[in-house]
């Protein structure tokens, strides 16, 4: 077992794994072109199969109407194209000047007629674009202005909380009346709150202030 476990150590040992991780082995149904004939049949002569007398009459006969149909549609398409280019051909001789120049004034008729046509349509989805484009900015500009006027509310609002809140701020005026008030009446902050939210003094533990805790 010793002499086994050196031996395959020894076969994948780190750099010949990682030289066969490198290849990818790839498996033929058959084998390659490029490797030639086989030593075992590099002299032998296959045996010609042997066709029925009968058989290649048959193939010979299909072989040859084949051939013959084939060969009528080709005529018959070449005569086709021929004959197109002399009809064409005598028609563009066979025209007169005013017989082309009618012909071409037919086609300005016409061409013009599409471009009246085609302008109509491109007026016609230009309008509804534009009235579309037009609703799209009026509905962007009533929610802006919905936006703003909402936003202005918000602010004077604030402003209005503000102001209710300066009523009771210490100014210059008035810091002579805050220092006696808070001589006169000391608070104090050292209070417990129970699980109604009733605010217990120190002070007076029997007693209970019904003042809520903000």
């Amino acid at each position: 077992m010793a002499s086994i476990a050196a031996a395959f150590s020894s076969v994948f040992s780190k750099p010949r794994a990682l030289a066969l991780l490198q290849y990818t082995t790839v498996r033929y149904r058959r084998k390659p072109r490029w490797l030639g004939t086989a030593k075992s049949k590099l002299f032998r002569v296959p045996e010609r199969r042997q066709q029925i007398a009968e058989e290649v009459e048959e193939l010979k006969r299909l072989h040859n109407n084949y051939r013959t149909q084939m060969k009528a549609v080709r005529h018959f398409l070449r005569d086709e194209v021929e004959a197109s280019k002399l009809v064409s051909r005598a028609g563009m001789v066979l025209q007169t000047p005013e017989q082309e120049e009618a012909e071409w004034q037919e086609a300005l008729r016409r061409n013009e007629e599409w471009n009246r046509q085609t302008a109509v349509i491109r007026e016609e989805r230009l309008t509804a674009e534009r009235t579309a484009r037009k609703e799209h900015i009026l509905e962007r500009l009533v929610a802006k202005e919905d936006r703003e006027t909402e936003k202005r509310d918000k602010i004077e609002e604030l402003v209005r909380i503000e102001k209710e809140h300066s009523k009771s701020f210490i100014t210059r005026e008035n810091i002579d009346q805050a220092i006696e008030l808070a001589l006169v009446q000391p608070t104090s902050y050292n209070f417990a709150l129970d699980r109604d939210g009733n605010i217990r003094r120190n002070d007076d533990t029997s007693s209970t202030d019904n003042t809520k805790a903000p």
